[in-house]
């Protein structure tokens, strides 16, 4: 175990180092800090949407959940890409030629009345997506590190939370995208290296489907078997998927900071269709896996279990990395994204209208710490890796997804009637975490339903030619 401790150290060594060389660009420019002086060219948007999307809470939860339900798993996080698509496809250009660098920007432009008032709830509303998209990085490693070295899972979060916290606020979005350049290619060879492994040690498609068979579950293997529930298809798009046409504020900051309209659109678009591969790599990971290990074993661990009691060392070293790299990628994207957020839509728009960029890069690296410290808390309170990522997507789209459709559907919203929709949504949101009821695909869609209503019902009431 102590060569894999000395990796480890060696890996956060270098990507402190990436970081680093990118400091004296950052200290006294903002746009270099959040948005790389807007000059990203395809490689790097290529790679930094490869490394955050395909993130190591994707990776063990997709292992997890296919190791235990079957292939058909891939559905849970592939549906939202094949929405992406349609992003990629009508939005990107239109938001790199407006000029937006967030979400919140389209909501202030859309319903500037109330002096921008709207800002507030959908920097709230993104940063419950972000916390718990970075609760889930944290609580991957988190495992990786207990299961490797023995030591208490919440003191392996704690250890999580101070490196990346550390590296992400040195140097910003450059430090960012340059370590996913090289994260992202780890994480990639990995992942399919892993895959590979996984696939000969079960003795290969024949077998595994025997074993499956044999089993009982002879569509644990099938990507498109969904016995009787189709039913559950239009809800699930509706409660988790549709968020995707309005995306990550990550994937915004990137649309901003590229080089050109065309980079920005193709530089979501191709590293899309790889994730969308990449994924059903990823689900039979878990398929073959549960082969290997005869169907036995904690499937929150199987991943790690697989490496260190399967795997030679050599092999185990190359995939403990990847598994880091795609962590860590992820993690310090919607950290800086949380970041910038809240510094450019709260701090510079209703606190320090005429904050200069030392002021703002400061605020940016308070809030990166202050967004990873709520992270750390909900990881600390949460087994359940794929459960932040649905969680998150499912109180987010609550609350912002009607005002963000009728913002495009609808040439003259009134500002009043989405506040009202959003704070509707709001309160649906408390209800689903402070009672009985389940935050299930069925509640978040009837959340979404009654935040459509009152939007619709404010903008009504309002009345005819007032634009928001």
């Amino acid at each position: 175990m102590i060569n894999y401790f000395y990796l480890v150290l060696i890996y956060i060594f270098v990507l402190f180092i990436i970081s680093a060389f990118f400091i004296k660009k950052t200290l006294t420019s903002f746009e270099e800090y959040g948005y790389c002086g807007r000059s990203l060219s395809i490689g790097f948007i290529f790679f930094t949407y490869l490394g955050t999307w395909i993130g190591g809470g994707t990776i063990v939860g997709l292992v997890s959940r296919s190791f235990d339900y079957g292939a058909n798993q891939y559905w849970l996080i592939g549906i939202s890409c094949f929405i992406e698509v349609f992003f990629a496809l009508f939005f990107v250009e239109k938001i790199r030629t407006s000029q937006l660098k967030s979400i919140t920007d389209f909501f202030a432009d859309r319903y500037p009345e109330q002096k921008g008032i709207v800002r507030i709830p959908a920097v709230a509303a993104i940063l419950i997506r972000n916390v718990t998209m970075i609760a889930m990085q944290f609580s991957a490693l988190s495992y990786l590190i207990t299961y490797v070295f023995g030591i208490n899972r919440n003191l392996a979060l704690l250890l999580v939370f101070l490196v990346v916290i550390s590296y992400t606020v040195l140097s910003g979005l450059w430090g960012v995208a340059v370590t996913d350049v090289f994260q992202g290619l780890l994480q990639t060879l990995g992942i399919i290296s892993l895959c590979i492994i996984a696939y000969k040690a079960c003795g290969g498609i024949s077998f595994a489907q025997k074993f499956y068979t044999a089993e009982g579950i002879g569509d644990h293997m099938n990507l498109f078997h969904f016995g009787g529930e189709w039913y559950s298809i239009p809800l699930y798009i509706l409660a988790y998927g549709l968020f995707f046409l309005m995306n990550d504020q990550s994937n915004w900051e990137r649309v901003y900071a590229s080089k050109t309209a065309k980079t920005a659109k193709w530089g979501f678009a191709v590293p899309l269709m790889v994730t969308l591969m990449m994924l059903v790599v990823i689900v039979y990971i878990g398929v073959f896996q549960r082969v290997v290990m005869n169907g036995e074993g904690d499937s929150s661990y199987i991943i790690y279990g697989f490496l260190f009691d399967i795997l030679n060392s050599k092999a185990a070293v190359m995939i403990l990395v990847a598994i880091i790299a795609a962590i860590m990628s992820t993690a310090d994207s919607f950290l800086l994204a949380s970041g910038v957020t809240v510094s450019e839509d709260i701090i510079r728009k209703f606190i320090i209208k005429d904050a200069t960029d030392k002021e703002m890069i400061f605020f940016t690296r308070i809030f990166v710490i202050v967004t990873g410290s709520i992270a750390f808390a909900f990881a600390l309170n949460t087994d359940d890796i794929l459960g932040l990522w649905m969680s998150g997507i499912g109180m987010t789209s609550i609350i912002m997804l009607p005002g963000y459709l009728l913002g495009w559907l609808n040439r003259r919203p009134a500002t009043r009637g989405v506040l009202w929709g959003m704070a509707a949504g709001s309160v649906c949101v408390l209800i689903l975490i402070f009672t009985p009821l389940e935050l299930s695909a069925a509640n978040i869609c009837i959340g979404i339903i009654i935040n459509a209503l009152v939007s619709a019902a404010g903008t009504l009431t309002v009345g005819k030619g007032v634009r928001a």
